[in-house]
């Protein structure tokens, strides 16, 4: 490993491998299917080569180099590793380059991810919950999920307005067509050839009008078969595209997102959790609170912009004994102010966190390298970016 070139950036690179092993397991598995069916991949065969249609016990980032992915894989319970490396198709980002190999996997096997699908929503009801939290309540015709806490959508911002005939029919999911997976060859061809700065503005035109929003609750409405209604909890703030798609919504209005993701939280069910949130946060931390099954209660940290916006919470939604400590200070103060109050607490053994992107990476590089937290216990996400 020592022979390939190395990367300077350390804690960004940890960063990177921790996010693609806790978050991007079915993109993980595509490259794994698809680079480790090449000889030239693997390091230290001592089992077949992948099979496609293999199932994986397990698999993980190993580490990254400046030119190559390297991927650790247990076939099956009682087989030893193998050993990936899998040399980097583009240049760029290492994220770009780790993207491009999922995409491409994904593509040249003619599948797509099982999350990126079009699901279309009815609003039932909106409510301002506090001066900057509204509550969007939804039908789905599909069912949402039982483990929702975190969960989130990709909602575009538009509306589709139904005639009046047609209120009770809300569409299914799409299928991903032929010209669908046309489009995404299309797409890797582009990502391959582009410059680093021009598939940069690719992805953000391709996000421009897109807004990920949390899955704050689901339930079985009457006469269903599966849980059809949920809340969706979205932070406004000023006239941003979002705030403002949010506050023109109305009764009858047709939503859509194009693709969805769970959240994975395991490492909370025991030891001495901290959970830390700002308001963009408080729908999945809520969600967390109203399904916590650690014996240990946790210690919370809420982070907000205005006071009122922490009345989001009740009491009755603590555990008991929980620990809790309210911030309120400006976006960019967020890491400092999270930083000094962990300093006071002496045992920290899972953490969740969702904030500001420059904070999270703060608090994320304490607690790996001051508090010596592994990284499956050291979930700590960046859910915004403070615009410079």
């Amino acid at each position: 490993m020592n022979e390939h070139a190395s990367i300077s950036e350390l804690d960004h690179k940890l960063d990177i491998i921790d996010h693609v092993n806790q978050d991007h397991s079915e993109e993980l598995q595509a490259i794994v299917k698809h680079y480790g069916r090449k000889q030239s991949s693997v390091i230290n065969a001592t089992e077949p080569l992948l099979n496609i249609h293999d199932t994986l016990h397990a698999f993980n980032v190993e580490d990254i180099e400046d030119d190559a992915l390297l991927l650790r894989v247990h076939q099956s319970t009682d087989s030893p590793t193998q050993l990936l490396r899998i040399p980097f198709e583009i240049e760029g980002s290492l994220e770009d380059k780790i993207l491009y190999l999922a995409y491409a996997a994904i593509t040249k096997q003619g599948h797509h991810l099982k999350n990126n699908v079009k699901r279309f929503f009815e609003v039932i009801d909106t409510q301002q919950l506090t001066a900057n939290i509204t509550r969007i309540t939804i039908h789905s015709a599909s069912p949402f999920p039982d483990d929702y806490p975190g969960y989130a959508y990709a909602f575009l911002l538009k509306t589709i307005s139904k005639r009046p005939e047609y209120r009770q029919n809300t569409p299914q999911p799409t299928a991903t067509p032929w010209h669908k997976r046309l489009v995404d060859r299309i797409f890797i061809w582009l990502m391959k050839h582009l410059s680093s700065s021009k598939r940069e503005t690719l992805m953000m035109s391709v996000n421009k009008s897109v807004r990920l929003y949390t899955l704050r609750q689901a339930w079985q409405g009457e006469n269903a078969h599966y849980r059809n209604l949920g809340y969706i909890d979205i932070f406004t703030h000023g006239q941003t595209a979002g705030s403002l798609w949010t506050k023109q919504l109305n009764v009858g209005d047709i939503i859509m997102s194009r693709s969805e993701t769970a959240d994975r939280h395991p490492h909370l069910l025991s030891g001495q959790a901290l959970l830390i949130a700002d308001e963009t946060a408080f729908p999945a931390l809520a969600g967390l609170l109203e399904q916590w099954h650690n014996p240990q209660p946790p210690h919370v940290i809420l982070l907000s912009t205005h006071a009122e916006d922490q009345h989001y919470f009740n009491d009755a939604m603590w555990p008991t004994h929980s620990q809790i400590q309210r911030i309120v200070c400006p976006p960019e103060r967020q890491g400092q102010e999270v930083l000094q109050r962990l300093a006071n607490i002496e045992t920290i053994e899972a953490v969740w966190a969702a904030l500001e992107s420059e904070s999270a990476k703060q608090v994320r590089h304490y607690l790996r390298n001051q508090r010596h937290l592994a990284p499956r216990c050291n979930h700590v996400k960046g859910y915004w970016r403070l615009k410079s």
